[in-house]
């Protein structure tokens, strides 16, 4: 029996098989949070049912944990938790269970690269075939190249390109464009169209992705863009994700067909915003997590999840764009950078090419902060790195009203002469609140002796309301866009301490590795969108970042979309991020003997 649902507000119908309304919802493509993917933790997926006679299970015990019985009896289900068996059915998705775009962070720090693409396009003009001169279309076209770029040989066709050839060297008179690809002929072009030679660099991060479309003739960037990764639909962590791709090849395909839409969308609306033509780009330079790069290119990620956690490839990949999807040129290539490690990926790589701690004789440190934080200590002589699990708390997961950086999240709290103030991203009224409002929550919270070094709240505060449990509001409901209290329990704060303790011991057992200590680091770049919005003294105050002097604290903003930049118009780059790796030394955390020592005294506030 087959169930008709339609989704409000945006009124989009579709026909289902019986399934959960979340499974429902994903297939439609509606936008629906699902932190936990779908597992019935994160309470996110809250929906409203405003209509229809479809048959719906009853409300399960995961229901009855999360929603009030106010929301339960007007409607109000978890996506993931209703399933529906037959008939039809109006939802309602609400604002505060929607994605919503967030702020995207651009590159503060640039480093200048010789410009070295690995596409170069050459105009030609051929001579014309006679009963004298009866070389073949390529060998001609091969010579010819060969002249003009005596460091290009290139020896072979593909099939696809030779079926082509002959049709388009006489449309075009002879007056053609070869492209190639680091040395490869990968098309032919009628006409001059050198001047049209572009690339994209992609960061496909767990949360979003980010594309800048680049000059390949100039190094110039033309057009930036960035969406929302549609692959949190199917769990805000990476390990939720690596779950669903190993249950069944469909869901792989899925999750890699979703990315690839996105970055078609992406890379057509950079384009248009230049005024260039999709055609016309040749190579996409992309950089993320091990899982984020493995899901692109369509590798289950399986082993990735599981100890000792070995990723399929490390080194340089590269496919064509046809095999993958991708709809830049058909003959265009897409490369990822190296990997170092199964949760090490090619944004860390990334983030050491653009901050260039490879190439320094000073000690330096890069902190990738996201629900997988990628830690980089040291300097020309080593780099050491690790990945700390600090989970999607930062993102605004598994906090009761927590929401990522998008309008309406409170972003910055202070706490002046007893008084709470609070500024809201838009301008608009609080939702809910995002990881950097978090971070000086707890912070002004500590400093105001309002909470203890464990967390706890103290016993009387006039903002302190103890109901089932203690909870602190932040904002009143008369203050709200819902009309609710936006609050935090202690539940909420430890769930935060915990992630701030996955961070804090992470870089404190590198650098118990390297036998050094905070002050001996003369810089830390703090990389990634989120970084660009922490207060330093108030991340310095809970212990998320070394005690060490402000300035010598960067905020290099979106360093793997940077990194994958530098590496599009640069091959000497790439061949330098394939030499990083017998630099670096990889330090598990999970088999540290120290670690889970750190990690609880970590848990404390300083």
């Amino acid at each position: 029996m087959s169930v008709t649902v339609t989704f409000e507000p945006e009124g989009r119908r579709i026909r289902s098989q019986p399934a959960s309304i979340l499974e429902i919802a994903r297939n439609a493509d509606v936008s629906l949070r699902s932190d936990c993917g779908g597992k019935g933790v994160c309470g996110k997926c809250k929906v409203v049912i405003t209509g229809g006679n479809a048959k719906l299970n009853s409300p399960t015990s995961v229901e009855l944990k999360h929603l009030k019985s106010e929301e339960l009896s007007s409607g109000y289900r978890l996506a993931c938790q209703a399933q529906v068996a037959g008939g039809s059915l109006t939802v309602l998705v609400p604002p505060e269970s929607r994605m919503a775009a967030r702020k995207i962070a651009e590159v503060s720090i640039e480093q200048e690269v010789p410009l070295e693409p690995a596409v170069v396009k050459i105009p030609l003009t051929l001579p014309k075939p006679s009963l004298s001169d009866i070389r073949p279309d390529f060998e001609r076209l091969r010579d010819e190249l060969s002249r003009r770029a005596p460091t290009i040989k290139p020896v072979d066709v593909e099939l696809q390109l030779l079926k082509r050839l002959p049709s388009i060297l006489r449309s075009a008179d002879w007056n053609v464009t070869a492209v190639l690809w680091n040395g490869k002929l990968i098309d032919v072009e009628e006409g001059n169209t050198s001047a049209e030679n572009y690339g994209v660099g992609l960061d496909v991060g767990s949360s979003k992705i980010i594309c800048h479309l680049v000059d390949l003739n100039s190094g110039e960037t033309l057009a930036r863009g960035g969406v929302e990764n549609p692959q949190v639909a199917y769990g805000e962590d990476v390990v939720s994700r690596i779950t669903y791709a190993s249950r069944s090849e469909d869901n792989l395909k899925r999750l890699q067909k979703v990315v690839v839409d996105a970055i078609n969308g992406l890379i057509e609306d950079v384009c248009g915003k230049a005024g260039a033509s999709v055609e016309r780009v040749y190579e996409a330079v992309a950089v993320g997590n091990t899982v984020m790069h493995h899901l692109l290119f369509g590798i289950n990620p399986r082993s990735v999840g599981l100890s000792p956690f070995v990723p399929a490839v490390r080194g340089t990949i590269s496919a064509p764009a046809r095999e993958l999807g991708v709809k830049i040129n058909p003959n265009g290539r897409i490369t990822a950078l190296p990997v170092i490690a199964g949760f090490v990926g090619a944004d860390a790589v990334a983030d050491i090419l653009i901050t260039g701690i490879h190439r320094k004789s000073e000690l330096s440190m890069v902190i990738d902060v996201g629900t997988n934080t990628e830690i980089m200590i040291g300097n020309s002589d080593a780099i050491f790195a690790c990945s700390a699990p600090s989970g999607p708390a930062f993102e605004g997961a598994h906090i009761t009203h927590g929401m990522k950086a998008v309008t309406g999240a409170i972003e910055s709290v202070r706490i002046e002469n007893a008084r709470l103030h609070y500024e809201v991203i838009g301008g608009a009224k609080p939702k809910g609140i995002c990881g950097s409002g978090m971070i000086e929550l707890i912070a002004e919270l500590y400093k105001a002796g309002i909470i203890k070094r464990n967390g706890k709240l103290i016993e009387e505060h006039e903002r302190i309301i103890r109901d089932k449990v203690p909870v602190f509001v932040v904002a009143w409901g008369e203050e709200t866009e819902s009309g609710k209290p936006v609050t935090v329990t202690e539940k909420d704060i430890n769930e935060f301490l915990l992630a701030k303790a996955a961070i804090r011991s992470g870089w404190q057992t590198l650098m118990e590795n390297m036998d050094i200590t905070p002050q001996q680091l003369d810089r830390i770049y703090i990389a990634g969108s989120f970084g660009k919005h922490i207060d330093v003294e108030s991340a310095k105050t809970i212990g998320l970042l070394p005690d060490v002097e402000t300035e010598k604290i960067v905020f290099a903003g979106d360093t793997a979309v940077g990194g994958a930049k530098m590496a599009l118009k640069s091959t000497k780059l790439r061949r330098e991020a394939e030499e990083l790796l017998e630099k670096i030394r990889y330090v598990e955390l999970s088999i540290d003997k120290k670690f889970y020592q750190t990690f609880t005294k970590a848990i404390l506030l300083p």
